[in-house]
């Protein structure tokens, strides 16, 4: 739905949260949310909402509809939101990108989070701090992936950017971040013990593509291969990564945990993350019947 139709119609004046972006018709965020929200018996509907650049001056009107509970933000208003709202927490400020809008219901203002960096190391968990790392793309996700490295003692980071020349993100933190070109990619997957693809490369429906050429494959042997895409779960990229000797982790763990994090910063509520799996798990098996 617009959110020009869904400011126009009832359910704006509902108990409402939503994901906001554009396009949003593939968003797996309102099944997993609304069960959530069902599971607890919280009487608040989630909406996918597409934003074109058109629209974008009627968030305001949004937020102050008297059934707004909270947001998501995807594409491309990441880092373009900022200016609509009150305030962003310290991990928004520093990364550049909100992802979740909260409104405090005693004065109505607007806090920008970001949890994306959360939802992205939580499952780096399990495994040795790391000290190098490359990143694929330089986009919101890389910048969320890059300030949790770093905020987590990561000493080393490769960048890895289509343009040649150090990225704004090498000039905040100049002695750990490094951009390096494609030419370049064996050199920094060989001296990496994690390598993180934040590309839409693989992502449904082209799943038969890999940002990584088949001969670096090899160089994955013992390393951690940790793709954000989690539509599909598996991609090429990781499905190859582990028949080199990689382990690797799917992109529906951190797309899970920031969105409980959120759950949690709107409501006061743990996500419950099996059932929240399972949703999204069906959604993606149903899309290919």
């Amino acid at each position: 739905m617009l959110l020009s139709e869904f400011i126009e119609s009832e359910h704006a004046t509902n108990p409402f949260a939503a994901v906001l972006g554009y396009p949003v018709s593939q968003s797996r965020s309102p099944g997993m949310h609304n069960a959530s929200l069902a599971y607890h018996g919280i009487p608040v509907k989630y909406h996918a909402l597409a934003c074109p650049p058109s629209e974008f001056d009627l968030l305001h009107r949004l937020f102050s509809s008297p059934g707004f509970r909270g947001a998501n933000v995807t594409i491309p208003l990441k880092e373009k939101i900022a200016p609509v709202l009150n305030d962003l927490d310290e991990t928004a400020r520093r990364i550049g990108a909100v992802n979740t809008v909260v409104i405090n219901p005693r004065n109505r203002r607007l806090t920008g989070f970001n949890t994306d960096a959360y939802g992205f190391m939580k499952p780096l968990e399990p495994f040795p701090l790391i000290q190098t790392a490359v990143i694929l793309g330089t986009g919101g996700a890389a910048r969320a992936a890059v300030h949790a490295l770093v905020e987590h003692g990561c000493q080393t980071i490769y960048l890895v950017s289509r343009r040649s020349g150090p990225h704004e993100l090498s000039a905040r933190h100049p002695d750990t971040i490094h951009t390096v070109t494609y030419d370049r990619l064996d050199d920094a997957i060989r001296r990496s013990e994690l390598i993180v693809n934040t590309t839409p490369v693989g992502m449904y429906p082209d799943t038969d593509r890999s940002p990584v050429p088949e001969d670096m494959l090899p160089l994955f042997n013992n390393k951690i291969c940790y793709d954000i895409i989690y539509n599909p779960p598996e991609t090429r990229l990781l499905e190859q990564a582990a028949r080199h000797g990689a382990r690797v982790i799917g992109g529906l763990e951190m797309f899970l945990h920031q969105a409980a994090r959120s759950f949690e910063l709107w409501f006061g509520k743990s996500m419950p993350m099996n059932l929240a799996r399972s949703v999204v798990l069906k959604s993606l098996n149903e899309q290919g019947e």
